[in-house]
């Protein structure tokens, strides 16, 4: 797995526009397309996968396991996966759960959970994972 690049460049503050309206519990949605957030990964399989799902997860704090957010409507999975399969994809929806929020980093996370739980997989669920660091505030 690698993370080839995110958007916007570090030290951007992305504005959440007023008509993304923001629910307690449950943040809120930004959804795919919007051009606010980007992150492009490339992934790969080095041996059969029955089902696997990519989640990314907006870091806070400067640590790898508190976030704010992740892309909880726009995270893709794949079914039958062989030895040798490729793809890249850009992730561009996310759920945002506290703002204002100083996101630290992405944690890209490919992982084989397949039981609807939100927080990361554990290592027994992962199959490869990349975090890059960068430095977003998002505000409404």
């Amino acid at each position: 797995m690698t993370i080839n690049a995110t958007q916007p460049a570090s030290g951007a503050t992305v504005i959440v526009p007023p008509q993304f309206v923001f629910f307690n519990p449950g943040g809120v949605v930004i959804p795919p397309g919007s051009g606010l957030l980007s992150v492009n990964v490339t992934l790969s399989a080095g041996f059969d996968i029955p089902w696997a799902q990519l989640n990314v997860y907006l870091l806070t704090g400067g640590t790898t396991d508190q976030y704010c957010g992740q892309n909880a409507n726009d995270s893709p999975t794949w079914q039958f996966l062989a030895p040798g399969w490729q793809t890249t994809v850009n992730v561009t929806g996310f759920r945002v759960y506290q703002l204002p929020c100083d996101v630290t980093g992405f944690r890209a996370m490919f992982h084989m959970r397949n039981n609807g739980l939100a927080i990361p997989p554990n290592a027994s669920e992962t199959i490869a994972e990349a975090t890059v660091a960068t430095t977003l505030h998002v505000r409404r």
